[in-house]
């Protein structure tokens, strides 16, 4: 997959929470759109729906991955944070898969 799928996965995935979550909760639907922390309106619990979402699309096209892993618990900055940083996190996974 190229940044510009994985990009468009994450985006249709904050799409699809947006639809269970108020005006006023939702996340930006941007390229830069920030997804996780300070400013964030999403909670531990809605960053675990939408990590699912994600991973059952990456398996859907032949991706199978576990984003919410030791590796993304133990790095310095979260690879959660924002569209950018999940995007290189999906690709750096991708690229290690056998």
């Amino acid at each position: 997959m190229n940044s510009t799928e994985i990009e468009e996965l994450i985006l249709q995935a904050v799409e699809n929470l947006n639809r269970a979550r108020k005006p006023a909760a939702r996340l930006a639907v941007s390229p830069t759109a920030l997804l996780f922390g300070p400013g964030s309106p999403l909670d531990s619990l809605g960053l675990v729906s939408l990590l699912i979402d994600i991973e059952e699309a990456l398996a859907d096209r032949g991706h199978p991955i576990t984003l919410s892993d030791a590796l993304a618990m133990s790095q310095t900055r979260s690879p959660f944070r924002d569209v950018p940083a999940l995007s290189a996190y999906i690709r750096a996974h991708l690229s290690s898969a056998p």
